[in-house]
């Protein structure tokens, strides 16, 4: 066996040949962390979309939720006569049951800074994404309006979890009030919340509203913000057919979940749907991940990515190998066989991978950080995400070197003479 202080002295041949590689190491590792960072960012969005779409339901305490059956996901639930809750009461499995309305409206946005007028502030061209991380909140920008979705609740039945059930009941008071509404924490900068004290005219649905507190909630793919107010400020405020509700969040007695969504669905007519909590949260998982373009478009970038690695890997150790067919061919003449050679082109490609993955989780913290940071959107570097990576990485190192090796059986000894 070879003492490690030799092997430490005479480095392996794929090591020596990515050392000496120069410049074209250099290209094959920029461009493979490029790729590798990309398949991370994609993930990430990914994970994104998946804590994205269940964020909603995370925030209410219930065991069975009751929809339209025309619902789609969380920001288009459609719409059910209220009456169904009070008929949902009487099946004996259910022990509560809270109203939820939901719906977009406008939002006026004020303009920073707020002494601006908004003339003077439409002339200028729009920032651009990088101005927007730097700025943050401080970013100059007009007055305007947008949207953002409106939840509304039956005060006396809080169906939040906390921290935002603490916060509602903080300020439930002034939320009987006539157009008071509380806005999310995390809402991005355009609508306000990072100078609400700056800021005297709020408006909604192009009604003055009172701002009376903030309550925190991740932002997601389909809304910057949201606006939650009492029911009868709701439909005060926003377009809503009478009589109609968007969700029924039903508690149910321990053990007693499936027995009352069957009791419910026995029960209830054909415009209503009963569904369990892991029912509800499969359904818009699936709708995100699965039925839309967002969550393709993210696991399709990640072929693509590693797409690109391997090409790259591939065109650096194939032009390594034919620059130096004479080397390997005099290789061969001194008794390394095919498969050793083999072995060297495919350990400098897992070289190569391994270099680039390292560099590629690095580049990929900078660039959750800033993701999260201009978007809003919760980026998360899990475990799972970076095994994935790897695992890819070494899939493409193994494939880049094979495919090298078409080029390595060109090295023939009796060329040399």
């Amino acid at each position: 066996m070879v003492p490690l202080s030799s092997r430490l002295r005479t480095p392996p041949l794929a090591l020596r040949n990515v050392v000496h590689g120069g410049k074209r190491s250099l290209a094959a590792i920029s461009g493979v962390a490029f790729s590798l960072t990309m398949v991370l960012l994609q993930l990430g969005f990914l994970e994104a979309v998946k804590i994205t779409a269940t964020n909603n339901f995370e925030q209410v305490d219930f065991d069975i939720v009751l929809v339209s059956p025309r619902y789609e996901q969380f920001y288009a639930p459609g719409f059910f006569p209220l009456d169904r809750l009070t008929q949902a009461r009487e099946v004996a499995a259910v022990v509560g049951a809270a109203p939820m309305y939901a719906t977009f409206n406008l939002w006026r946005c004020p303009a920073y800074p707020v002494s601006q007028s908004e003339s003077n502030r439409d002339v200028e061209p729009s920032p651009g994404p990088i101005e927007r991380w730097l700025w943050g909140a401080r970013l100059p920008r007009p007055l305007q309006r947008r949207e953002l979705f409106v939840i509304g609740i039956d005060l006396d039945k809080n169906p939040f979890h906390e921290p935002i059930l603490g916060r509602i009941e903080a300020a439930k008071d002034r939320l009987h009030l006539e157009h008071r509404v509380m806005l999310n924490e995390q809402s991005h900068p355009d609508f306000g919340w990072q100078i609400r004290d700056q800021v005297r005219d709020w408006e909604l649905g192009n009604q003055a509203v009172t701002l009376v507190g903030g309550f925190p909630m991740l932002r997601g793919f389909a809304a910057d913000s949201t606006v939650i107010c009492g029911d009868l400020n709701f439909l005060s405020l926003c377009r809503f057919p009478p009589g109609q509700v968007s969700f029924g969040f039903l508690k149910v007695r321990d053990g007693l979940v499936a027995a009352a969504r069957d009791g419910l669905k026995a029960r209830l007519p054909a415009d209503v749907e009963p569904l369990t909590r892991a029912e509800i949260l499969a359904r818009e998982t699936d709708h995100w991940v699965n039925q839309t373009s967002t969550g393709q478009l993210f696991a399709f970038g990640v072929l693509i990515a590693m797409a690109v690695a391997t090409v790259v890997v591939y065109q650096v150790l194939s032009n390594d190998v034919r620059e130096h067919l004479p080397e390997y061919a005099t290789l061969k003449a001194m008794g390394y066989s095919p498969s050793r050679l083999g072995r060297v082109i495919v350990e400098q490609s897992l070289i190569y991978m391994v270099i680039s993955y390292v560099l590629a989780v690095i580049l990929a913290i900078v660039v959750y950080r800033a993701t999260e940071e201009l978007a809003g959107i919760p980026m998360r570097l899990t475990a799972q995400n970076l095994l994935i990576t790897l695992f890819l990485a070494i899939v493409v190192g193994f494939l880049s070197g094979f495919l090298s090796l078409l080029k390595l059986r060109g090295a023939q000894p009796a060329e040399l003479f």
